[in-house]
């Protein structure tokens, strides 16, 4: 391999694992390393995901070598990771004397939080055992071994379902390391990874991240429309699920307890809130992931069209496990009566000066709550005319008219996605 590709890889991460995060200045960095790495491998980022296959295990999908290669991309999560995983070991070398023995589960084509560190650390003490389920990552890993002269710290790299493999005899490790989640803990297996790995944790040690932390808020319908200066006020109902080592160790022994629960909705809160979930990562210590910052770290906003949040009453969820784990919520149901409805008139004219959206806003209201309502033979013909103009397409607009909750919100989405000229 170029001498000068070998430097601006170890230059990028040197740069990622010393520099403060930081999305934009890294990302030169973050295309250097993972470049550099899908040379090496063969398993680049600019392949196609639909070529490569996802593993589905009882326990969660093990995605692809690809699509695990392009969330090196994502540069402040990339970061943070391999900053934390730098700094737990770091610490731990400082305070024994002995080797220190790391586990690496799910390490994808690059092992991306750990094997460039080893590239540029250089200290024999580091033993380290990687696992994955992919035989392509496996063969990758092999590969950068070699290539980056790190044999000295690898005792074992073993193709193998993290959530059923079992350590050698009295093996105990320092530090645990798998990052193979998605926002809210969905689909893939990181609770149950470190569920069944947290036994070969030694009675000091750490895993990483060492805390993922999942809330339930309040958020009010318009917080789209909300600008600095005026900023979405969101309520915490309550952290409704943490993983972190002792829940780990909850889950080993069998108790499921905390997969299952309720929040109280407050009393006072008024009906134009949707429930907010939020995923904040406790990588290692004071380095971080909260809301927005990755794709980790999206929120999810919704509430069903048959809920209606009402103060005293509760909301009831749980983490199941039909093909891949899932939080599903059980929302205090709407009291309706299933009435005609008289709605306004195609002529009537919304805020936005237009005829038939408070009639289809209405409309839609209706036929979520399955009342009856009478309908004109050219409604349609109408209604379709007026989309045509604005540019708009059917199942889109459908869609959002379906899912607002106030005829603000389905405006808000009008005004952004047509060509409606603002008055």
């Amino acid at each position: 391999m170029d001498t000068e590709l070998l430097n601006r890889y170890r230059n990028a991460v040197t740069h990622l694992l010393n520099e403060p995060g930081d999305a934009g200045l890294m990302k030169p960095f973050i295309n250097d390393l993972k470049n550099y790495l899908g040379n090496i491998t063969s398993i680049s980022t600019d392949l196609d995901m639909n070529d490569w296959n996802d593993e589905n295990t009882s326990q969660g999908v093990a995605i692809s070598p690809v699509q695990a290669a392009k969330c090196t991309e994502e540069t402040l999560r990339t970061q943070i990771f391999m900053q934390g995983v730098k700094f737990a070991i770091e610490e731990r070398l400082k305070a024994t004397t002995d080797d220190i023995h790391i586990l690496y589960a799910g390490t994808g084509p690059y092992g991306t939080l750990l094997i460039p560190y080893l590239s540029v650390a250089t200290n024999p003490r580091i033993k380290v055992t990687l696992i994955d389920i992919h035989p392509e990552n496996i063969s990758a890993i092999k590969k950068l071994v070699k290539h980056l002269s790190i044999a000295q710290n690898i005792v074992a790299i073993t193709c193998d379902d993290a959530t059923r493999w079992q350590a050698p005899d009295s093996q105990q490790f320092d530090i645990i390391i798998s990052e193979t989640m998605t926002a809210l803990l969905k689909r893939e297996p990181q609770v149950f990874i470190f569920a069944h790995l947290c036994q070969y944790l030694s009675e000091s040690g750490t895993l990483i991240p060492q805390k993922i932390s999942l809330k339930a808020w309040l958020t009010p319908f318009n917080s789209l429309m909300q600008t600095e200066d005026k900023p979405s006020t969101d309520i915490l109902l309550k952290e409704f699920y943490c993983l972190n080592i002792d829940e780990a160790k909850r889950l080993n022994t069998g108790d499921t307890s905390a997969f299952k629960g309720s929040m109280l909705i407050p009393n006072g809160v008024e009906t134009n809130y949707r429930l907010k979930l939020t995923t904040d990562i406790q990588v290692y210590k004071h380095l971080k992931l909260t809301e927005n910052q990755c794709s980790l770290n999206i929120p999810l906003t919704f509430l069903p069209h048959d809920a209606q949040l009402r103060g005293g009453e509760a909301i009831h969820y749980e983490y199941i496990m039909p093909k891949c784990a899932d939080f599903i919520f059980k929302f205090p149901i709407k009291n309706t009566i299933k009435t005609e409805t008289k709605l306004a008139k195609f002529t009537d004219l919304n805020n936005l000066g237009l005829p038939g959206v408070k009639r289809m806003f209405e409309r839609a209201q209706a036929a979520k709550c399955g009342h009856s309502f009478s309908i004109a033979d050219d409604e349609w013909a109408l209604w379709t005319k007026l989309l045509d103009s604005l540019a708009l397409p059917y199942h889109e607009t459908t869609a959002a008219l379906y899912q607002s909750q106030r005829i603000e919100e389905f405006e808000h989405w009008l005004n952004i996605n047509s060509n409606l000229t603002p008055s």
